[in-house]
Order: C-alpha cells, then structure tokens, then sequence
C-alpha cells in the first residue's frame, strides 16, 4: 500500500469524473461513485482522505451524501464541484463543512491546489488530535500512579490498621477516600477514551458470571445510596447467569451507567433488572431510575466527550461528562446496543444489550450496517 492519499470522485456524469481521474491518478490513489448511495458504501469500507462532490445529482443528492461523510469522519475533507454554480449551492457546500467550492469547466491548476490544500488541512486537523491524544493519555497516566496510592493509604487508615482513629477523623478521612475514588474513576474514563479513540483497545473473550459483577459494584455505592436516602434494588435470575464477553469492559460500561443513576437521583428508587434472551444469546441489564431526567431531545448528545446539559437542574453535579461516552463507545466495542429513554423530573431508563461472544458481535456488526 502506497503513501498516497485517498480520494473519492462523487459525479453522475462520465466526462466530469473521468477527467479528474486523469488529473488526480498520478498524485493519489482514486477511487469513483456515479451514485450517492455507492459514495457513502466506500466511505464506510475505505479510508478517504478527500472527496469531490457533485451536489446536484439525482436520487441520492449530494448534500446528503456530504452529510454522510461528515457523521463518518469530520475530518474527510470535500470540495464541491458542480455545473450549476450558484449562491445557494456553494452555501450548502459550506453549511456542510466542505473545504471550497469549484464550477464546472474546471481548471487543472486550480484543482490540483484546492485538492493540495484540502489534504494539508485534514493532515493538520489529525495531527492536532494526535497532539492531544497523546497529551491527554501521559497526564491522566501520570496523575492515576500517585493517586492510586493515596486512594491505598487512605484506606489503609480507615481501616486503622496503622492504629485507632477519632470520629472527627474518620470522618475528614471518608471524604478524601470519596473524593480520591471520584478522581481516579474520572482518569480512568479519560485513559478509557483515549485508547478507545486510538484505536488500541481490543475485545478479550472470558466467561464470568455477570450477576457477581453486578452485586460488587452495588456494593461500592450502598454508603452513597443510604446517605442520599435512595433505595436500590436488584431484580436478578435466581441461577447464576455466566456469559462470554469481556469482563473488564461490560464492568466499565454498567460502572459508567450505574454512577450517572447514582449521580442525578436525589431522592426515590433505582432498579436494576437483568434477563436473557430466549436463546441467551443477549443479556439484557436495565437501570431505571427517579431521578432529575433527560429532555428527549438532549440524549444524543450526551454520548458526546466533555458534554453536559446546560440546565440549572444539572450544573450542580460534578465530572466531565464523559462517563455515557466511554459506555457508548466500550458497548460498541463488544457489539452491543445501549439505549436511554427519559423525560425531566420523570427519571431516566436505561437499556443495555451485551452478546455472549464474538460470533454475537459479528452479527451485530452485520445488522448494524445493512
């Protein structure tokens, strides 16, 4: 495979992309739609780099197939080219985020800068993540080593191994311990996603018992819930329900869901719901919750890193909001679906589906592409 860039030529016209695939051939690698729907098939199975645009196409018009590109990869640049040059077309070029705007005839030069300029910025735009990927992952290693051990000595001293404590001890102690487990938890996420984002994390198959996991990270929280006066409880099979998936990432995920009910439920109930498919293929965990809710609307956008609702109700909680990004992004990971439905003051309902095996994840896959 060459160093060359990628590029997709998006025209329902012969001449037109014929003729830039003959100026571009030797510069980079081409590769040719006559039809939207074909253009966003090898956007999704190739990795390009910069597309021209034809916007004025019929059936599948190209703003939608700049729209498709852009919820693929932001970063693909587009340069759209069209013998109908108007005001509003070049508009809707630039609404969509396309690098710049060219009319038909086309002059070589022209296009050969437009396309040198569209590669140079998408390089810099990745460069730029690389820089802050790289940035975010040594600053979150580098505060996780030290904390982890105040998080250790800490505890070590509520347990008065190191000798008896006084209440108003103890009690200066706990909020460290309970502050320290909210940091190191929120650096956790934060190495999580820059790993999930890098492209390093990978799925690891082992068969745990997913009714265990669940009963531990309750535990972790029984303190939290009594002193909020909020009730949990657990609505689980009776026999023990193992499956194969990776446990450390559906452990992360159900903590991040878990956490965020945890979290945004003052006062009332938080249930916990477990069952399987008829063919145990799916496990299904539910977390619903009385807490302050989700406009409709807003849930998309709570997948996104750093996003919180901007609402009075939500300014007062803590984090950085990225918790429901790192369990979307692990639940794809692993092939599985998450949804959320909620409705403010009416409390948040939470489904995530887990499939036993990678065979389960395939065919997620597959569905999810048709």
């Amino acid at each position: 495979m060459s160093g060359k860039a990628n590029i997709l030529i998006v025209d329902d016209e012969i001449g037109p992309r014929e003729s830039l695939k003959m100026v571009l051939k030797p510069y980079y690698n081409i590769y040719m739609a006559d039809k939207g729907a074909l253009a966003v098939k090898i956007i999704e199975q190739t990795p390009i780099d910069l597309v021209t645009l034809d916007l004025k196409m019929p059936g599948y018009p190209g703003t939608k197939v700049l729209e498709k590109v852009k919820q693929h990869d932001p970063d693909i640049e587009a340069i759209i080219i069209t013998g109908y040059g108007s005001l509003d077309t070049a508009l809707d070029g630039l609404r969509l985020d396309a690098f710049d705007y060219i009319s038909k005839p086309f002059d070589v030069n022209h296009m050969l800068d437009l396309v040198r300029r569209g590669l140079a910025r998408r390089n810099a735009k990745l460069k730029l993540k690389q820089i802050k990927t790289d940035f975010m992952a040594n600053v979150s290693h580098e505060l996780r080593t030290p904390l982890t051990a105040v998080v250790g000595f800490v505890s070590l001293l509520l347990d008065q191994f190191l000798g008896p404590l006084s209440n108003s001890q103890l009690k200066v102690l706990r909020k460290v311990y309970k502050n320290a487990e909210e940091l190191l938890e929120l650096i956790d996420n934060l190495l999580c996603l820059t790993s999930l984002n890098s492209g390093d994390l990978s799925v690891v198959e082992e068969e745990f018992d997913i009714e265990e996991m669940i009963h531990k990270n309750v535990q972790q929280y029984e303190k939290v819930l009594e002193k909020k006066g909020v009730n949990l409880s657990l609505q689980l099979p009776t026999n023990e329900t193992r499956i194969l998936s990776d446990p450390s990432k559906v452990t992360l995920i159900f903590q991040n869901l878990l956490h965020n009910a945890i979290k945004f439920t003052l006062k009332g109930q938080i249930t916990v719901k477990m069952k399987q498919s008829v063919n145990r293929e799916i496990t299904y965990l539910e977390i619903v919750d009385t807490g302050i809710g989700i406009p409709p609307e807003e849930i998309k956008t709570l997948f996104k890193p750093f996003r919180q609702l901007d609402s009075s109700s939500r300014r007062d909680f803590s984090g950085l909001g990225v918790g429901l990004t790192v369990a979307r992004k692990l639940t794809d990971l692993i092939g599985g679906t998450l949804e959320i439905r909620s409705q403010p003051n009416n409390g948040t309902h939470v489904l995530l589906g887990i499939p036993s095996g990678l065979a389960a994840c395939r065919e997620s896959e597959v569905q999810a592409t048709l």
